[in-house]
């Protein structure tokens, strides 16, 4: 079964180890995402983010994520034959026929930025295809959707798009970036509801129905995302799949994933289900230990009753209808 991730942070984990001075294979390493984990995975094409801190960065935002970017740019280098990057949807359907990954660059925190529209169409020359406008700190461009780790004088739900957030929102439908609102507050996601023309998603959220935690979308907000196209890549954090952390130890992030695809699937139908694992950033992924093991996932949900078609809409056909779409 083909595979689509939406989120990963491996650029990040890559650098820090170059950084570091430790040497770290992509196409074998410790890391939840290397080539050869890809490739027995059976994906269709992984999303890459360069991502910073930029409130922890020791040296500028901007310069970290060109770090990554470069890291990005490197190893699609490396391997040409068995991973490339795609700029378009006409890339990732070239590599698909070569029996080649696709690889997409993507950007995680526009506060990177500082509201300038010039860094936002140069991380667009540099490849990046989809980007999320917030991490877990207010920015220039808007508020995040994280109040453990933001100014608890900031009422976080109720704030959303700056100016220069809907400048950004408005200039990323122009040039064709997908608009990733995961991490964004929820007043922040109704705001690109209200100005972007063209589908978004969030990439590596969940249910929060299912799961009562601000990172996670509520059941209003997954409609919103089915009126207009878009779709939401689970993620396997477990602080998102289970508000009871022993019982999810029990029943296993798996099962707890497919919780969340079978609740989204009740209120806002299956075509906006995908995947948005958030491996690299995140420390524990029980049985969906790394990009190798994603054939857990789709003999759980056989198990479960999904068919052949539907599967394939979760691991890849809904994600490439939006790529198809947008890029």
């Amino acid at each position: 079964m083909k595979m689509i991730d939406c989120h990963c942070d491996t650029l990040m984990a890559l650098n820090d180890a170059r950084l570091a001075g430790i040497e770290k294979s992509f196409e074998r390493n410790d890391l939840h995402v290397d080539l050869e984990k890809l490739e027995k995975g059976d994906y269709l094409l992984q999303c890459f983010a360069a991502f910073v801190n930029y409130a922890d960065s020791p040296v500028s935002p901007l310069l970290e994520v060109i770090q990554e970017i470069d890291v990005f740019h490197q190893l699609m280098a490396l391997y040409p034959d068995r991973i490339t990057p795609a700029y378009r949807f006409a890339d990732i359907e070239r590599n698909r026929q070569a029996g080649k990954i696709s690889g997409l660059l993507t950007i995680e925190d526009l506060g990177c930025c500082f509201g300038d529209l010039a860094a936002l169409r140069t991380l667009y020359r540099l490849g990046a295809r989809m980007m999320t406008l917030t991490w877990n700190y207010e920015n220039s461009l808007g508020f995040p959707n994280n109040p453990v780790l933001a100014d608890p004088g900031i009422d976080y739900p109720g704030s959303g798009l700056k100016p220069a957030g809907i400048a950004f929102v408005e200039e990323m439908d122009r040039l064709g970036i997908i608009i990733d609102v995961s991490h964004l507050s929820d007043a922040g996601f109704f705001d690109v509801a209200a100005h972007s023309k063209r589908p978004f998603i969030a990439s590596h959220s969940n249910a929060r129905s299912l799961c009562n935690h601000p990172r996670n979308l509520t059941d209003e907000m997954l409609r919103v995302l089915a009126d207009r196209g878009g779709f939401v890549g689970m993620n396997y954090c477990l602080a998102f799949l289970d508000d009871d952390q022993e019982r999810l130890k029990t029943r296993g992030t798996a099962e707890a994933v497919v919780d969340h695809i079978e609740h989204i699937r009740k209120v806002a139908g299956l075509d906006i289900v995908g995947l948005g694992s958030d491996f690299d950033g995140i420390d524990v992924t029980m049985q969906l230990k790394d990009a190798s093991a994603m054939g857990l996932l789709v003999e759980t949900m056989e198990r479960r009753g999904f068919t052949t078609t539907e599967i394939e809409k979760v691991c890849h056909q809904n994600a490439l209808r939006v790529f198809k779409e947008l890029l």
